[in-house]
């Protein structure tokens, strides 16, 4: 009786350590698993920031192409302001007069 009870306290202090390392198995990888949950949700809110901005950039560059195939840019040449003549500077347009200088 005496050997069956120490046999027994051998095997309830074996399973109670077994236990005890399964619990602290447990808490690490609950651990783990906040810190992963937490990376995870970062990184879906970073994935949606990104993808709004190339749906934005997408559309716009939709729009360009639009405007660029329908000619409808505002450029130099073709902005309804400008005239038929091509943007010259200021400098070679003559568009100033240089100062008269009188010889004498």
């Amino acid at each position: 009786l005496v050997d069956n009870n120490t046999a027994l306290v051998d095997k309830l202090k074996r399973f109670q350590q077994e236990n005890e390392e399964l619990k602290a198995r447990m808490d690490k990888h609950m651990a783990i698993s906040r810190q992963l949950s937490t990376e995870q949700a970062a990184l879906q809110e970073s994935l949606e920031k990104e993808s709004k901005v190339n749906k934005r950039l997408s559309m716009e560059n939709e729009e360009l192409l639009w405007k660029l195939h329908n000619g409808d840019l505002c450029s130099p040449k073709r902005s309804p302001t400008s005239s038929a003549i091509p943007f010259q500077s200021p400098r070679n347009s003559g568009s100033f007069s240089s100062p008269s200088i009188s010889p004498r």
